[in-house]
């Protein structure tokens, strides 16, 4: 059975790639440009997670191994992320702007859900290609869970509320969908920790054979040359 996504998921998809490969840096100076449009609160939240990436996750590290052998270690996007929010008010709406720019920073289109979230879309849509940032209606919001091809849902609610999230994620078919939530709508003691970014995040790492094409076999027949 052929199973239509919705055409939310089917456009983020589109552009996954290209807002992916812009790297660290060169998502940050285009979301930076939005900042000014935001109020000082989410702002603020907005910058910190920008600046808190740039720091923590635009470096590709070289990994030891064996001579002949190169390692690095870098992160990528996961995918389409729904950033959504079940709690009213200003706290949660700086929470919500700061789950957005987390998710963008590190790579990944993001999806917005009813009147907030379409203004934090209108923010920050000017300043990113088309399709990084798209809103759906709240109607919406059950079709776009379910989606197959969603990577992740990152959301403000309570613990029940997640609880209840968390097991119709684990129960669906497709990629898994990874679930980031904020219970503490007050505080936002987890959106403000420093390793919150990593949750958006999925590790690459790439093996270059830095030996010589033959070089290898021809110190072998030097060595057996001697016996």
């Amino acid at each position: 059975m052929t199973i239509v996504q919705p055409i939310q998921i089917q456009v983020a998809q589109k552009v996954f790639e290209a807002w992916d490969k812009l790297g660290v840096n060169g998502r940050a100076e285009k979301l930076q440009k939005a900042l000014n449009a935001f109020p000082n609160e989410q702002r603020k939240m907005a910058a910190w997670q920008i600046d808190n990436a740039k720091q923590s996750i635009a470096e590709t590290r070289v990994m030891p191994g064996p001579t002949g052998e190169r390692n690095e270690l870098s992160n990528q996007g996961r995918g389409v992320f729904l950033c959504m929010s079940f709690i009213e008010g200003d706290k949660a709406k700086i929470g919500l702007v700061g789950q957005v720019f987390a998710a963008l920073i590190a790579g990944n289109p993001v999806i917005t859900v009813g009147p907030t979230g379409q203004e934090i879309m209108d923010m920050i849509s000017p300043f990113v290609a088309e399709g990084v940032v798209q809103n759906i209606a709240e109607s919406a919001q059950d079709s776009l869970i379910e989606a197959n091809h969603l990577a992740g849902i990152a959301t403000l609610c309570d613990p029940m509320q997640a609880q209840l999230l968390s097991q119709r994620l684990a129960a669906k078919s497709g990629l898994i969908c990874q679930l980031v939530e904020e219970t503490d709508a007050e505080n936002l003691s987890v959106i403000a920790k420093p390793h919150y970014v990593l949750r958006f995040v999925t590790e690459r790492t790439v093996s270059n054979n830095t030996t010589a094409i033959g070089g290898n076999a021809t110190l072998l027949e030097l060595g057996s040359m001697n016996d």
